[in-house]
């Protein structure tokens, strides 16, 4: 209703402006016709007196016709020495131009007849004596038609506002309505059903495009609903192990009245508790990300420096054979956070490598480099982007490979991330995995950064993502 009387009042300002238009040339017209016709008279008598005096003057042209209603030929004596039949013989305009002049007049008002009358005045000259010819024309006419005219558009513009208006409405609501039933739709749509979606018209304009927007919005609504039921439901299943573990040997120890040894608190109880706090200060670090990004503690760090403990580390362990290509690289960054996530991808590798283990550095301007490389099953390309995925597990039989929680390869990439690099995947040299991680050298990094996302993923609601499947590698 508010845009049809909006646009309703824009037509009728137009309308009315247009027909002021309208009027004020038809009018500069018909007075432009009046002055041209009754010109054009008085200019040939003139010519002809010029000529051969009063006698040459046709005496047709002394004849009223359309657009002449009364012609007089007036000496210097003031005397009408010829006119127009029926016309007055009192002069009817005082105006004298001179020989070959011409002038307008107007408003001039004759005795016996109603309305004014104007035309010209032409200057004529023969034997030595002077005439005006003066021609003019009622007008009563052209002001009868103007104001009949008006009248007119006066009687015929509240109708045609009318059917603009109607027809504004109707088309205005006929735009409008898809808005409508996508409104009553969203309106329908709660946060426990984000199945449904809004009608999307055939129209392709606007509304066609806000349509698909709010559905696309609604996709990724349902998918980060998902996600979010998905990540609780794999928190809750990695938490209850430990848990169970715990309350039932508390339990245990609670029926029977007896004490819970040493070696049961350093081999079970101390183990399962340390495996959950780990697992809940990994789920505080990726809420974090996911809210303000990783926070960092920037400094000058010695990357090769890290590298190069994790290297003693893993050699200490035992667990496979370590190759290593250090260099000296120094970049801008957190020391613990890259140490984690170095961490992380090494005891990836450890879990997976069949016996051997290999670290690489490189550099260029901007960026620097680590690879770590195990010769285990590798990486499936279908997966090499899921395993990156909060608590992507998979179910097949590991063998020797230990259970992890699902979260460090994730928390390794939101530390690149933050770092202002990435993590990829691909395969390594003679089988097997190698993980690439890289991070800029030169740029100082924020102590708090909005981790970039990828595009096939919603962005989560809660503390993590979750997506669902069978992942090959677990970190």
């Amino acid at each position: 209703m508010r845009s049809t009387i909006v646009a309703t009042c824009v037509v009728a300002i137009a309308m009315i402006v247009g027909a002021v238009i309208m009027l004020f040339m038809l009018h500069r017209y018909q007075d432009r016709e009046m002055y041209k016709s009754t010109g054009t008279r008085s200019y040939d008598i003139a010519h002809q007196i010029d000529q051969g005096g009063l006698p040459s003057v046709d005496p047709e042209l002394l004849s009223p016709t359309t657009g002449i209603d009364i012609i007089q030929i007036i000496d210097n004596n003031g005397v009408v020495v010829a006119s127009s039949p029926g016309a007055t013989q009192e002069p009817i305009s005082s105006v004298t131009p001179g020989w070959w002049n011409t002038q307008q007049v107007d408003k001039i008002e004759i005795a016996g007849r109603s309305g004014t009358y104007c035309g010209q005045v032409t200057g004529a000259q023969y034997d030595g004596i002077g005439y005006n010819v003066i021609a003019v024309v009622s007008t009563q006419a052209y002001l009868s038609g103007l104001l009949g005219t008006a009248a007119i558009l006066a009687i015929e513009f509240p109708v045609v506002i009318l059917i603009a208006g109607a027809a504004i409405y109707f088309f205005v609501g006929r735009a409008l309505a898809p808005v409508t039933r996508i409104t009553k739709q969203v309106s329908a749509i709660t946060s426990s059903d984000l199945s449904r979606r809004v009608p999307v018209p055939s129209t392709d304009d606007e509304v066609t495009t806000l349509a698909v927007t709010m559905n696309t919005m609604l996709d990724r609504l349902e998918q980060s609903r998902n996600s979010q039921l998905e990540f609780v439901g794999d928190a809750s299943h990695e938490l209850r192990s430990p848990l169970t573990t715990l309350v039932g040997i508390l339990d245990l120890a609670d029926d029977t009245d007896s004490a819970i040894d040493v070696e049961t608190v350093r081999t079970i109880l101390l183990p399962e508790a340390l495996r959950m706090n780990s697992m809940v200060a990994d789920l505080l670090l990726l809420a974090r990300a996911d809210e303000r990004g990783i926070p960092l503690t920037v400094d000058e760090v010695d990357l090769d420096d890290i590298v190069g403990a994790e290297i003693q580390r893993l050699r200490s362990l035992g667990l496979a054979k370590v190759i290593a290509d250090v260099r000296p690289i120094r970049v801008i960054g957190d020391s613990d956070k890259l140490l984690r996530a170095i961490r992380n991808l090494t005891d990836n590798a450890a879990h997976y490598a069949a016996s051997t283990i290999t670290l690489k550095m490189n550099t260029n301007l901007s960026t620097a480099t680590i690879e770590v490389m195990d010769d285990g099953p590798g990486v499936a390309e279908d997966v090499r982007e899921k395993i990156f995925d909060r608590f992507y597990r998979h179910d097949p039989d590991r063998g020797r490979h230990q259970v992890g929680s699902g979260l460090g390869l994730p928390i390794a990439m939101e530390i690149a991330r933050a770092h202002g690099g990435s993590i990829t995947v691909t395969d390594a040299p003679g089988g097997g995995a190698r993980f690439t991680m890289t991070i800029k050298t030169e740029t100082t990094v924020p102590t708090s950064t909005e981790p970039a996302r990828r595009d096939d993923r919603p962005a989560p609601l809660v503390l993590g993502k979750a997506i669902t499947g069978a992942p090959d590698r677990l970190n």
